[in-house]
């Protein structure tokens, strides 16, 4: 079975966008509204949030992504925000920018905002103005100072930002402006919609203000109706509302009196609307040619000329800054500024000439391939993760990854059949000859039942039934487990170890921790209960310790459970005679040797202590995890204790035969330790252990292969295993989504909880 991956395993960062936003009539909030969908389908639901900029006694309803909103005039409010987002689980912010958006003189309010934020910024650049005024230069010097990186939108951009304010280059990534993915369709289709087919139709959209030129494609018509009289150019937008707040309609009962004087008004007309999606796309899709008769030349960006080729439409624009780059090579057509003539020229050219206008069309479209809201997405979440990775890099060395990778469950299910699954892979091919082990059922339990608790994807049920029925085969009526079935299905054993039935009810208890109303959890409880009388006569420290991490799965969604709470308050007790037996002031452990899976007696006394056991409960579980990390993290990576010797007291520790279960053990009870202390340096560590798997080992080599999913067995004398077997990826699995279980539940209760 092949896993169906969600969008919602991706990377897990968490975006706030500092902008306007819709329903506020403004390109910016329509820029960022698309830009915070499309990253939305590219990293999870949910991953973006906005900072709405507001205007004084401007009321909106705002979505619910709006989380924090800012009068634009009050500089208190710049304050409180960036305490907000400090709180707050964001990983980065994105600032929108446009001058008129923000209070201030040159709008240099939002310096204040970016002066005290604790998180990176990336800044997206709307406008870049090759003559600044020297407050404008300033506000603009200073917002790159504060941000990681700026994005700019024109090839163009970085000449001005280099020579009129003096940024570095290496400071500014290009990113175009985003346009729907739609497909290419003929005008008569959409004319046919709108009731237009008798028409060649000139549309500009968007705002209306005296900086667009509308005016000299008005006066340009005056030529075109003459050879073309069945033209009809519509002006789609309402006025700016910064433009009607101070001058009223002023501007458009001008273009309408220009209309009137020049008789044509059957051949001009004005919807005065703020359209939706829908809509514009049916007058773009309708239009023959776009026309952009901007008078400013510094507009280094423009939703409505993206949107314009990304629907394969013949463009005629003046040279502002964006039009020169993506127009260029024959993809449009650039008139001067202000010059009807040339306007009026370059529209009845394409008019007249059919072959040209499509084959401009098909030029623009093509062109505009990459400038889909998909692809722009994924330029933007490539260069939050660099960011943050560069901002964070004080918790890693710079050579090891610290956004987390994809979840691949595809290995996992390639080596799971239809019984269960296979025990030893040699070189990634699975090996049928050594069967299944139930030990490995178990984790896999584990791993399925966690991988759907956190993203509730419906084909793991399909994997926790297999492994869950697998289980059910194995344990006797004594409740013991088999533990070595051939690939037949017979069992090849009397009896599991105690590790196998400690495993099992791990296994089992993480099934019944699922805050999740499966029919499969009540089988699991069932068959966990059939061997809970055995859990005390255990002997071997690791099984009890198994035993009790299942029973706090356990008592996780049975609160009423006292027993089982009972028993895992014993298993501690037992775990602290063990230490206290053979400690000693060099050697602060439970046993007289390190062998393997560590971590767990540690992790075990740190979840008792969770349920309420005895105070040193967590006192000796930090303790002897502190010892266990003295004796493997060396020189800012762990060089874990191998099997090919062990480490015993008065001894130095084998180097080789490194184990992934070791690493796993390491990341999970870390992370716990973090959380019930509060002790940051936990959780570096914990990131220093996942790392092991990426790289951060004695042989700088990945064991981990995110492309199928496999992890290798260890590492040896002579490098990294070439054989990826079922527990190794399992043990990789666990880490994994141990961290992300910490990016996306606890780390906000975290945060809170200290922040409080």
């Amino acid at each position: 079975m092949k896993m169906s991956h969600n969008k919602i395993t991706n990377k897990r960062l968490r975006v706030a966008i500092v902008s306007t936003s819709l329903p506020r009539q403004c390109g910016i909030a329509t820029f960022s509204n698309s830009l915070s969908k499309a990253l939305d389908m590219e990293m999870g639901t949910y991953t973006c949030s906005i900072i709405a900029m507001n205007s004084p006694s401007v009321k909106l309803d705002y979505p619910p992504k709006v989380v924090c909103q800012i009068d634009k005039d009050r500089r208190e409010d710049y304050d409180n925000a960036a305490k907000f987002i400090n709180k707050s689980d964001v990983d980065i912010v994105s600032v929108q920018h446009e001058f008129g958006i923000f209070g201030g003189p040159s709008g240099s309010n939002i310096v204040e905002l970016l002066g005290r934020l604790k998180k990176p910024v990336i800044t997206t650049l709307h406008t870049i103005l090759p003559n600044p005024s020297e407050l404008e230069k300033k506000t603009l010097i200073e917002i790159a100072a504060f941000s990681r990186y700026l994005v700019v939108m024109s090839r163009k951009a970085f000449s001005i930002l280099e020579e009129a304010y003096s940024i570095p280059l290496d400071k500014v990534r290009l990113i175009y402006h985003g346009n729907s993915d739609v497909s290419f369709i003929d005008p008569v289709f959409y004319k046919y919609k709108l009731k237009l087919t008798e028409r060649k139709v000139i549309l500009t959209y968007g705002f209306v203000s005296p900086g667009k030129g509308l005016e000299i494609m008005i006066k340009a018509m005056k030529y075109v109706v003459k050879e073309h009289p069945d033209t009809l150019y519509i002006i789609l937008g309402v006025t700016h509302p910064e433009v009607k707040s101070h001058s009223g309609e002023e501007y458009r009962e001008s273009l309408v009196e220009l209309t009137k004087k020049l008789k044509l008004e059957g051949n001009v007309i004005f919807h005065d609307d703020f359209v939706d999606d829908q809509t514009l796309t049916d007058y773009l899709g309708a239009a023959d040619v776009m026309v952009c008769p901007y008078h400013g030349e510094a507009q280094i960006s423009s939703g409505v000329l993206s949107s314009a080729i990304g629907m394969g439409k013949a463009v005629v624009s003046t040279p502002f800054l964006f039009a020169r780059d993506v127009l260029e090579n024959g993809v449009g057509v650039l008139v001067n500024f202000r010059d009807h003539i040339g306007m009026a020229e370059a529209v009845k050219e394409l008019l007249g000439d059919e072959k040209k206008k499509i084959n401009l069309g098909k030029k623009a479209y093509e062109s505009s391939r990459e400038m889909t809201w998909d692809k722009v997405a994924k330029q933007y979440a490539t260069l939050f993760e660099q960011t943050i990775d560069e901002t964070y890099k004080k918790l890693s060395s710079d050579r090891y990854p610290i956004v987390l990778p994809e979840v691949n469950l595809d290995y996992l299910c390639f080596l799971t059949d239809d019984t269960s699954i296979l025990h030893h892979a040699h070189y990634g091919v699975p090996n049928r000859h050594c069967g299944y082990s139930t030990d490995d059922a178990a984790r896999a339990l584990t791993v399925s039942s966690e991988y759907f608790y956190l993203f509730d994807d419906e084909e793991a049920i399909n994997l926790i039934k297999k492994y869950l029925s697998f289980l059910q085969y194995s344990q006797r009526e004594d409740g013991w487990f088999h533990n070595i079935v051939n690939y037949k299905g017979e069992f090849e054993d009397e009896k599991g170890t105690e590790d196998t039935l400690g495993r099992c009810i791990w296994g089992l208890g993480s099934l019944c921790q699922i805050s999740l109303n499966l029919e499969a959890q009540k089988l699991a409880k069932q068959l966990l209960e059939n061997s809970s009388h055995l859990i005390l006569s255990l002997k071997s420290p690791r099984a009890l310790a198994y035993c009790g991490m299942g029973l706090h799965g356990y008592i996780q969604n049975n609160r009423s459970a006292e027993n089982e709470r009972n028993m895992l308050f014993a298993i501690a007790d037992r775990l602290i005679e063990h230490f206290i037996d053979t400690s000693k002031e060099d050697w602060v452990w439970f046993e007289e040797s390190l062998t393997y899976d560590n971590a767990r007696l540690p992790q075990v006394l740190l979840l008792a202590n969770k349920h309420g056991a005895r105070e040193e409960t967590l006192e000796i579980g930090l303790t002897s995890l502190d010892f266990l990390t003295s004796t493997q993290y060396k020189e800012g990576y762990f060089d874990i204790i191998g099997n090919e010797g062990w480490h015993y007291k008065d001894s130095q520790g084998a180097s080789f035969g490194q184990q992934p279960i070791d690493a796993a053990a390491l990341v999970q009870t870390y992370m716990l330790a973090h959380m019930t202390s509060n002790n940051d340096k936990y959780i570096n560590l914990a990131l220093s252990a996942f790392q092991w798997f990426l790289g951060r080992n004695r042989f700088s080599t990945s064991l981990y292969d995110p492309k199928t999913g496999a992890c290798a067995d260890g590492i040896d004398a002579h490098g990294i295993s070439k054989n990826k077997g079922s527990e190794s990826t399992l043990s990789f699995l666990m880490a994994l989504l141990t961290m992300y279980n910490w990016e996306i539940r606890d780390k906000y209760k975290y945060r809170d909880k200290v922040s409080s």
